[in-house]
């Protein structure tokens, strides 16, 4: 990690938690704001238990887009003079310190910081501030456990939730598909406490309980043409290899596979994209090291930390935030029920995306990016996930970042995403958005390698323009 100051970052945490423990102490109502996705609604579900834990008086509430909360600013709906961001703040500080600098806020955050002066009544907690990189050492499900556990020691349970919404965040997005960093020692914390076991396995959900072809065919990041969704398919394919997909009569799981079967998978994979022109590559998505959540019932989507972040990213997609909220929070039964068939309509709503997305007309090519026109086929909640299906499908060329768009109103929400490649050679597609989108009335952000703007639609065209320029700017001034 470098020159990054670990001590001095935890010793921020540590001054979050001793500002909410007095807020609990004098009786203050506290507001919990948070993004939808995955990691936001992870910490916020490790925020409510540990205020739940200290009997606090507070509300949570998901909101998708930093407008929201301004409108319920100007509607009256934050009646409450204490208030805690989650996944959400570091961007808008200028917007925040304008409207709310009187106000007592804590922002645990992991999106590079806006250069603002913070009023002293605030404890902004990112690990940017501190030489880590918030895209792959700590997510903000990471910083907010550090928090909860800096309130109570007990909070050490949240440390699984944690682990769920850095690998929600794709920081895992590395060769041997791990979390390092400060995500490291969260791991270690759920590790020693009983709660997480981890293994070298393939990556793939219902590894432990669903038929072998139903689990490969339930895989979409990443997309495999021809097999994901398509569980016949996914039957042949596995005889054509030499696999058997029962045994006595009962179908087999891929946890039961013998070390020679998995090898046998494995190039099987690698043999059937060569045969279809596509990058062979793709298969090291589908193996590195499995998160399991012990505790957790093994038939269930919260077994597996990946699934789990997949379940939280659907609730918060199909805005149903507060069921993924309740479930990070810790709560079961007919939740989870919800939470399960909303993670079922979510996942053929993304096959019906990525299927249109292999259509010619769905993909333009530009000097420097590739534009993925969702327009109002996609879904502009679901069109962060389709991005990231791409970028680890190899679909598309990788000398080029990936800028998906949908429409939303008056509005183009926009996902981009960059290859680990391009990131090494100094781009940067968080700075470029930031400093690109308010000169044409719009606002974005982000990592180095995944970020997110809005623009107004009408100039959406001069807009790609610009971006396609300011990357090849970006490209040309590192190489």
């Amino acid at each position: 990690m470098g020159s990054a100051d670990t001590l001095g970052f935890l010793e921020r945490v540590g001054r979050a938690a001793g500002l909410v423990s007095k807020w609990i102490r004098e009786g203050a109502y506290i507001m919990v704001f948070t993004h939808n996705d995955a990691d936001a609604l992870s910490s916020a579900g490790i925020v409510g238990g540990a205020l739940k834990r200290e009997d606090a008086v507070f509300k949570i509430r998901s909101i998708p887009r930093i407008e929201e909360f301004i409108q319920l600013l100007d509607e009256g709906y934050v009646d409450s003079q204490h208030l805690i961001f989650t996944d959400l703040g570091s961007g808008y500080l200028h917007e925040l310190t304008q409207r709310i600098g009187d106000r007592n806020v804590i922002i645990l955050d992991h999106h590079t910081p806006a250069d603002v002066e913070i009023p002293s009544r605030w404890v902004h907690v990112n690990p940017h501030e501190f030489g880590f990189n918030g895209a792959t050492d700590i997510s903000a499900s990471g910083v907010s456990y550090l928090f909860a556990k800096a309130i109570n020691e007990e909070n050490v349970i949240y440390s699984t939730v944690a682990v769920v919404g850095a690998l929600g965040d794709l920081q895992d997005k590395n060769e041997k598909r791990v979390l390092n960093g400060l995500n490291k020692m969260i791991v270690d914390d759920a590790v020693n406490a009983e709660l997480l076991a981890m293994q070298e396995d393939f990556i793939i959900y219902g590894r432990g309980f669903k038929p072998i072809h139903v689990a490969l065919a339930s895989t979409t990041s990443p997309y495999i043409p021809g097999l994901s969704g398509q569980e016949s398919n996914c039957y042949q394919f596995l005889i054509d290899i030499g696999i058997e997909p029962k045994l006595d009569g009962s179908w087999r799981t891929l946890a039961e596979l013998s070390q020679d079967e998995k090898k046998r998978l494995y190039n099987g994979l690698i043999q059937y994209l060569t045969s279809r022109g596509l990058p062979a590559n793709v298969v090291n998505e589908l193996v590195g090291t499995v998160y399991e959540l012990v505790k957790e019932e093994p038939w269930t989507s919260l077994r597996d930390a990946r699934e789990f972040a997949t379940l939280l990213n659907a609730c918060g997609k199909t805005g149903n935030a507060w069921v993924g909220i309740a479930i990070a929070l810790g709560e079961r039964g007919w939740i989870l029920e919800t939470g399960q068939k909303l993670l079922d309509d979510y996942r053929n709503q993304l096959a019906r995306s990525i299927e249109y997305v292999t259509k010619e007309e769905a993909i333009e090519e530009m000097n420097n990016i590739v534009v993925l026109k969702g327009g109002d086929v996609i879904d502009e909640k679901q069109i962060s996930s389709v991005a990231s299906i791409l970028s680890s499908s190899n679909m598309l060329p990788a000398n080029k970042p990936l800028i998906a768009i949908a429409n939303a109103g008056e509005f183009v929400k926009i996902s981009a995403r960059a290859s680990r490649e391009l990131v090494e050679k100094g781009l940067n597609l968080g700075a470029i958005l930031s400093k690109l989108t308010p000169r044409f009335g719009g606002r974005g952000g982000g990592h180095n390698i995944a970020a997110g703007a809005e623009v107004p639609s009408k100039r959406l065209i001069i807009f790609l323009a610009e971006l396609d320029r300011a990357v090849g700017e970006s490209l040309a001034a590192e190489g």
